[in-house]
C-alpha cells in the first residue's frame, strides 16, 4: 500500500457533513431503549429514562450533578442492588413533566415548540438547568410577545432570570408605548409604591404632564374606595404640577366627590411649591449623530482629525435644521466605526491625530451625556465594518497598517465587557461595505490595492459560519448601506472609470448607483430612479456618503450630498415604496466631514438642556415645550 501515499497531503482531513445530524437521530431513537439509558431523572411519581452522557453535553446544571455521582445516587436504588446508575429529582425545581420532556425533544432534535402557555415554564427551566441555547431561543420568541398588556410582567419575568437583552427591550417598548400599557389591568393592579417607581421615570415617552395626572386618576378609579390617600401621595412624588394645563385640573373637579377637590388642593399647592422650577421634559426624540472625522484639511494628507459629536433632528421643517454639540469622545477618530446598541453610542479603531491606528473602544451615554472607555479590540484597525446585532458588537476586516486588509473578525458583548475572536473572512479585503440583517452579517465589494471587487460574503452569527452569496452588479469600493428587514440596499461606493455603468466623477474613479439586494432569492437587482426625479445626488467631487439608515419608515442617506451647482444636502431620505427622494436636512455640522453616523434616541430632557445652553432653542422648539 506504500505507492497509495499522497506526498502532497499525507494527512488529509475529510468532513462528512452530515454525520452530526445522522448521529443525533441515532441518539434520539436509543432514548426509548431502557439498556441504554444509566440514569433516571423523577417529577412526581413519573420515572424518565436519561442517558447521563447527553444531559452532561447539554446542561451544565447535570454536568454538575452527575460529576459528583457518588453524592447523588439514590440509597434506595443501590438497595435493590443497582449501583451503576443515578437517580435525580426535580421535585424540588418546579420542572413540571411536559416541560422536562420538551426540553429533552429539544436535546435530542434541537426543535422545540414554544406557545404563550409553556413559555413561561419553558424559560424558567432552561435558566434552572442552565441551558444558555434553549434559553436564548426561548428569549426570543418572548421578544414577540410583548405587548402593552403583558410588558409589565415580561419586565419583572426577565429581571428575575437575568435575560439582560429582553430585560432591555421590553424596558425600551414599556417607556415607549406607556400611555397604552397604563390602561391595561396588568397596570391598574399595581401598588402605589411601583405605580410611583415607573411614573418618576423622564424615559416614559407621554406627549405632556397632562397625561401622567390621566395615568394617575385611572389607577385610582380602578379601585377608588382604598386608593384616595395614595392617589394624592403619587401625585406629591411624580407630577410635575407646574406642567400641567388649565384643562388637565377640571379633570379632578370631575370627579364629583370630595376626594375631587383635595386632588384639586394637591395640585395647586404642588403648582406653588414647585413654581420657578425647569420644565422636565419626558421621553426621546430620534436624531442623527455624526461622531468624529476630519476638519479642516491643508491638503488631502494633512487633515485634521476631530473628536466632534453632534446631533441634528432628521424632520423637515421651515426653519433650517440645527445640529447640537454633544459631549466630544475622548480620542479624535477618522475612519472608525460606529454603532447604537440598546440606547448607548459605541465608538472604536479608527485613526487618531497622529496617524495611530486604534484599538481603543468608547461608550457615549445619552443619559448622562458622558463617553467612558470600554474594552480595547484584539486588533488596532481602520476602515473596518462596525456592526451590531443585539447585544453584540462585531469588528470586521479593515486595516492595521494602512496597506495590508486583515480578515479577522472579533465579537464584543456589551454586558460582560469583553472581546472574542471569531472565524476569518473569506477574502482579503479594505474599504468594504458592512451591514447586518437579522443574524447575518453581509461584506460588500471592497479591495485591495489596485483592485476593487464586486463579491459578498455572509456571516452566519448562529452558526458561526462564512459562505459567499450573489455578487452585486457593480465592483464598489467605500460603500454604504442598510438592511430593511433582510434585504439590503447599498448605496454609493467608487470604481474605476472602465466600468460603463458607474457615473463619472471627472477622475479615475466613478460614483456608483443604488442595488438592492433580496435574501429571499439571493438576488441583486438596480433601483432605477422615476423618470425626471431628482436622484440622491449629482455627480461632484465634493460627494461623500457617510452612512445610510433606517428609521422604520424611509432610508436617510447622510453626508455631503452634491446635488449640482452650489447646493449640497446633509440628510435626504428614500421612500422605497415610491421610489422618490426628499430632502431632509441642509444644513452641514461646522468643519466637521467624513464623519461616522448612526441613529440614537436621545432623553428629551438632554436635547432642550443643550438647545438652551448653546442658545439654539427656536420658535417651534418653544411651542414643543
Amino acid at each position: 500500500m506504500a505507492n497509495l501515499t499522497n506526498n502532497e497531503e499525507p494527512n488529509k482531513k475529510s468532513f462528512y457533513h452530515k454525520h452530526a445530524s445522522k448521529l443525533l437521530k441515532s441518539l434520539n431513537e436509543s432514548r426509548d431503549r431502557p439498556n441504554l439509558c444509566d440514569a433516571v431523572v423523577i417529577i412526581g411519581s413519573s420515572q424518565i429514562p436519561v442517558q447521563k452522557n447527553i444531559l452532561s453535553a447539554a446542561s451544565h446544571y447535570f454536568r454538575a450533578l452527575f460529576d459528583y455521582d457518588d453524592h447523588i445516587t439514590n440509597n434506595a436504588k443501590e438497595k435493590q442492588g443497582v449501583s451503576s446508575g443515578s437517580t435525580v429529582s426535580l421535585d424540588h425545581m418546579g420542572i413540571d413533566e411536559n416541560t422536562f420532556k420538551s426540553i429533552l425533544d429539544f436535546i435530542y432534535t434541537a426543535e422545540v415548540k414554544l406557545n404563550p402557555h409553556n413559555i413561561q415554564d419553558m424559560l424558567q427551566a432552561a435558566d434552572q438547568l442552565l441551558m444558555s441555547d434553549l434559553k436564548d431561543i426561548c428569549c426570543e420568541f418572548l421578544d414577540t410577545c410583548i405587548n402593552a398588556q403583558n410588558s409589565i410582567g415580561i419586565l419583572d419575568f426577565t429581571s428575575q432570570l437575568s435575560c439582560s437583552w429582553l430585560h432591555l427591550k421590553v424596558t425600551q417598548y414599556l417607556d415607549a408605548h406607556f400611555n397604552e400599557v397604563s390602561q391595561y389591568d396588568e397596570f391598574l393592579r399595581l401598588d402605589e409604591e411601583r405605580v410611583a417607581k415607573l411614573l418618576s421615570r423622564t424615559t416614559i415617552d407621554v406627549k405632556k404632564e397632562d397625561d401622567v395626572l390621566d395615568i394617575i386618576l385611572r389607577w385610582y378609579r380602578f379601585e377608588p374606595e382604598n386608593r384616595g390617600s395614595q392617589a394624592i401621595d403619587l401625585m406629591r412624588k411624580v407630577l410635575y404640577a407646574h406642567q400641567l394645563s388649565d384643562g388637565a385640573l377640571s379633570k379632578c373637579t370631575e370627579l364629583k366627590d370630595q376626594l375631587g377637590h383635595e386632588f384639586l388642593h394637591t395640585i395647586m399647592k404642588l403648582r406653588e411649591e414647585q413654581r420657578g422650577n425647569p420644565v422636565i421634559h419626558r421621553g426621546f426624540t430620534r436624531v442623527i449623530v455624526a461622531c468624529g472625522g476630519e476638519g479642516t484639511c491643508v491638503d488631502r494628507d494633512d487633515c485634521e482629525i476631530k473628536n466632534y459629536v453632534r446631533c441634528v433632528r432628521p424632520i423637515k421643517t421651515k426653519h433650517p435644521a440645527t445640529w447640537i454639540e454633544l459631549a466630544p469622545m475622548l480620542n479624535p477618530r477618522c475612519g472608525h466605526g460606529l454603532v447604537e446598541v440598546g440606547g448607548y453610542l459605541y465608538a472604536a479603531g479608527g485613526r487618531d491625530s497622529n496617524c495611530r491606528i486604534l484599538n481603543s473602544c468608547e461608550k457615549y451615554d445619552p443619559f448622562t451625556n458622558t463617553w467612558t472607555y470600554v474594552a480595547p479590540m484584539n486588533h488596532a484597525r481602520v476602515g473596518f465594518g462596525l456592526v451590531a446585532i443585539e447585544n453584540m458588537i462585531y469588528a470586521i476586516g479593515g486595516s492595521n497598517d494602512m496597506t495590508d486588509p486583515l480578515m479577522s473578525v472579533e465579537a464584543y458583548d456589551v454586558f460582560t465587557d469583553k472581546w472574542k475572536p471569531l472565524p476569518d473572512m473569506i477574502m482579503k479585503r479594505a474599504w468594504a461595505c458592512y451591514v447586518a440583517a437579522g443574524s447575518k452579517i453581509y461584506v460588500l465589494g471592497g479591495g485591495i490595492i489596485g483592485k476593487f471587487y464586486e463579491s459578498v460574503e455572509v456571516f452566519d452569527t448562529r452558526s458561526l459560519t462564512w459562505n459567499a452569496v450573489s455578487p452585486m452588479r457593480e465592483r464598489r469600493c467605500d460603500a454604504r448601506a442598510v438592511a430593511v428587514g433582510n434585504d439590503i440596499y447599498v448605496f454609493g461606493g467608487f470604481r474605476r472609470i472602465e466600468c460603463p455603468s458607474a457615473a463619472h466623477s471627472g477622475h479615475n474613479l466613478k460614483l456608483c448607483g443604488t442595488e438592492f439586494y433580496s435574501e429571499k432569492n439571493d438576488y441583486w437587482m438596480p433601483i432605477q430612479n422615476r423618470s425626471g426625479a431628482v436622484t440622491i445626488c449629482a455627480v461632484g467631487e465634493s460627494t461623500n456618503i457617510s452612512g445610510v439608515l433606517y428609521d422604520e419608515e424611509d432610508i436617510l442617506i447622510v453626508g455631503e450630498l452634491d446635488m449640482g451647482g452650489d447646493e449640497v444636502h446633509t440628510v435626504r431620505s428614500f421612500n422605497r415604496h415610491t421610489n422618490t427622494w426628499d430632502c431632509l436636512v441642509v444644513t452641514r455640522p461646522k468643519l466637521q466631514t467624513r464623519y461616522q453616523c448612526c441613529l440614537l434616541s436621545l432623553p428629551k430632557n438632554l436635547l432642550y438642556k443643550l438647545l438652551w445652553e448653546q442658545g439654539k432653542l427656536n420658535y417651534s422648539d418653544i411651542l414643543m415645550c
